[in-house]
């Protein structure tokens, strides 16, 4: 009885030993579990925020939407990845600052990446491509991959101190277990078989831990994997085996040799063993073969992991897979070497003038703009005011000073060149802003306008001549237009007096000496009064003609159907024995000088009567047609037309293609019509065929 009361007494001592120790063996699996959940958190938001990068580049260069998605999928995804890190991260206090960094950071590139998408889509791809890839990105993107590798790093070094501390804790479990069960044997089956099935389930919990782990990074993007202190590579994720293909077996120890590049293996070597043998973090890029038998450049990072000694005890590794980051790398490499050409190509110099640090950076095509050779501004120490023209100095230093305030500049200004030659520039220049709402930098492009500027001098000089020249030739045309005007005054006054003599001296004759004239000599006087009267009519012709060419103009809106209808009745009243017919379209306006348009059409008119005189129903027609494009008006009749091989002789002066015993005429009424049409902008023209009748067309320029 003695024996089975101590028994039973050092069970129920035993049963409160394991509670305590499984508690204590379960926190320190959660701990290991933590710290597997901090690195995925952290590998989770580097790789978004690389996904942020490829997927702005790829927009960069394609300009397609589509490539934008990842970039967009990466804006939604980084904050709820910065939150889980600080929350997984609270119980840590360096930790917890370098998560606050990190935030700062990641919330800046996203900022500086979404502001480069905009120019992309306000400015075109060519300015936004101009403002990617500065130092102050690569700064911030360093940054944060180092901030990430610290924290990483501080983890790594937990996990073997939890992970050995969890396994003492289990084996500190189990020899509890083991000792109260002797116990329960040495006392007859004293403890029930419900207490024994508890603790048989806390220690296969504490069995399933490295499967959670398992688990835990199987899930992680990167292919990852462990290996002992002497480099002895014993466990590998899933990942490692989807992407290469290989099995287990082939890639235990040393095996991972055989999905690397034999080319670059050697170094591979020489890095890891290095690492191994200084403890020390190794970091290289180089290709793994997939299971295709491709290879995609990786970024492998290895930690040491450490006792509580310091002493290396495993390696724990992951790659992470950078072809996209590769491609886009390349694509904008060789974008930005095509955009250097174009600008050699078009001679276009750019310029970028770091604002916080003063570093400014020129292309040789600008520094040739100013005469120097490459690096001339900084072997000369000179700055490009210098090398202005001092009478544009002031002007180009104020332009400057007010894009630094304004955010941009547009301006032109003069170069001296080191040997005396004086060329002009054009320049464009941004500035743009940091996260701190400070001008961060700014960014130009000029171009040599010396060419254009000569022409535009060139021009002016021309221009000037040709000014001088019309003022010579106005000069030369008033002195002819007055020289018009005296012989118009002559024609009118000196010449037709003469035959007013002539006409009235042979009318005496014909009257007071008519009995002593034979029909022989009264003939001869009719005919002398005859020239002399179609003398006179052409007197008038020419004077109507002089006033058409010198009278000045005043254009107005002109119904022409009402013109031509009063036209058409005074023809009619002064022809009452003819039968003459006008069909004339109704609603015909134009814009020109009514006077002068009444000129011409009384001349198509009265051209129109006079050839359809031998007609005993005469048809003369007046419309509108649409002739090449524009619209024309026309004067059409059923008379005796023309011979259209004569048809350049007709709108001359004093030209007639018919006698004038069959049509009277002085040959004056189709030039006056041509002059009337020229003074409007406008053409005439004629159609015609013998026997046939004419049509006469004419525009008015933009008035028609």
């Amino acid at each position: 009885m003695v024996l089975l009361a101590s028994a039973l007494l050092l069970i129920a001592v035993l049963q409160l030993l394991p509670e305590r120790d499984f508690q204590r063996a379960r926190d320190a699996e959660h701990l290991v579990e933590h710290t597997l959940r901090v690195l995925r958190a952290s590998a989770q938001l580097l790789t978004t925020v690389e996904a942020a990068e490829a997927g702005q580049r790829g927009y960069l260069l394609t300009g397609d939407k589509l490539d934008l998605e990842p970039f967009e999928t990466a804006l939604s995804n980084q904050a709820p990845a910065r939150r889980n890190l600080r929350q997984l991260t609270a119980n840590n206090s360096r930790q917890q600052a370098r998560v606050a960094r990190l935030d700062k950071l990641v919330e800046t590139r996203f900022s500086e990446l979404s502001r480069i998408i905009g120019l992309s889509q306000a400015e075109g791809r060519s300015a936004a491509l101009a403002a990617v890839a500065t130092d102050e990105d690569r700064r911030v993107i360093f940054e944060i991959r180092d901030l990430l590798s610290d924290l990483e790093q501080e983890e790594y070094e937990l996990l073997p101190v939890r992970t050995k501390a969890a396994e003492a804790k289990a084996n500190h479990t189990r020899w509890i277990l083991s000792a109260l069960l002797m116990t329960m044997l040495a006392a007859g089956g004293a403890v029930s078989e419900r207490d024994v099935s508890n603790h048989q389930r806390d220690l296969e919990a504490i069995r399933n831990s490295e499967e959670r782990f398992r688990t835990l990074a199987d899930a992680i993007p990167q292919l990852s994997w462990m290996a002992h202190a002497d480099g002895w590579v014993f466990w590998y994720n899933q990942r490692w085996y989807d992407f290469t293909g290989v099995k287990p077996q082939d890639t235990v120890g040393w095996g991972w040799q055989s999905v690397h590049d034999p080319e670059v293996l050697p170094a591979v070597l020489v890095g890891w063993k290095k690492a191994i043998a200084d403890g020390e973090p190794f970091e290289m890029v180089f290709p793994l073969r997939a299971v295709d038998g491709a290879f995609h450049p990786f970024l492998t990072r290895v930690m040491p992991m450490r006792d509580q000694a310091g002493k290396v005890v495993r390696w724990f590794g992951t790659s992470t897979d950078i072809t996209a980051q590769r491609m886009t790398e390349d694509a904008l490499r060789e974008n930005q070497q095509r955009l250097r050409v174009a600008q050699q190509v078009a001679r276009i110099g750019t310029f970028e003038w770091n604002l916080q640090t003063g570093v400014k950076q020129r292309t040789p095509e600008l520094e040739a703009m100013y005469g120097l050779p490459p690096g001339g501004f900084d072997a000369g120490r000179r700055t490009w005011l210098d090398l202005v023209h001092p009478e544009d100095r002031e002007q180009a230093d104020r332009h400057m000073q007010e894009a630094l305030e304004t955010g941009s500049f547009e301006a032109e200004w003069r170069v001296n060149w080191p040997d005396g030659a004086t060329h002009w520039l054009f320049g464009r220049a941004w500035v743009f802003q940091g996260d701190t709402g400070k001008r961060s930098r700014m960014i130009g492009a000029v171009v040599d306008v010396t060419a254009r500027k000569q022409a535009e001098l060139e021009v002016l000089r021309i221009n000037g001549e040709l000014e001088r020249r019309v003022h010579d030739r106005t000069i030369q045309l008033e002195a002819a237009n007055r020289e018009l005007e005296a012989f118009a005054y002559s024609v009118s006054h000196d010449l037709r007096a003469p035959l007013r003599g002539i006409d009235g001296w042979s009318l005496a004759l014909l009257e007071d000496y008519d009995s002593l004239l034979d029909e022989g000599a009264r003939q001869y006087l009719n005919r002398v009064r005859s020239e002399t009267q179609r003398m006179g009519h052409l007197i008038d012709g020419l004077l109507q003609l002089s006033r058409v060419s010198r009278g000045e103009m005043k254009f107005h809106r002109v119904d022409l159907t009402a013109l031509a209808n009063t036209i058409a009745a005074r023809l009619r009243d002064s022809q009452p024995e003819r039968s003459l017919e006008f069909v004339i379209e109704p609603e015909l306006v134009a814009s020109g000088d009514g006077r002068l348009l009444e000129i011409a059409l009384t001349n198509l008119f009265s051209n129109a009567v006079k050839f359809t005189g031998a007609r005993d129903q005469a048809l003369i027609e007046f419309g509108r047609v649409e002739q090449d494009g524009e619209m024309a008006f026309y004067v059409r009749d059923n008379g005796a037309g023309f011979d259209m091989a004569h048809a350049g002789n007709l709108f001359g002066a004093f030209q007639r293609l018919h006698k004038a015993s069959e049509f009277p005429g002085t040959g004056i009424g189709l030039a006056t019509v041509q002059r009337v049409v020229r003074r409007h902008g406008g053409r005439v023209w004629a159609d015609g065929c013998v026997n046939r009748g004419a049509t006469f067309s004419f525009t008015l320029g933009a008035s028609s």
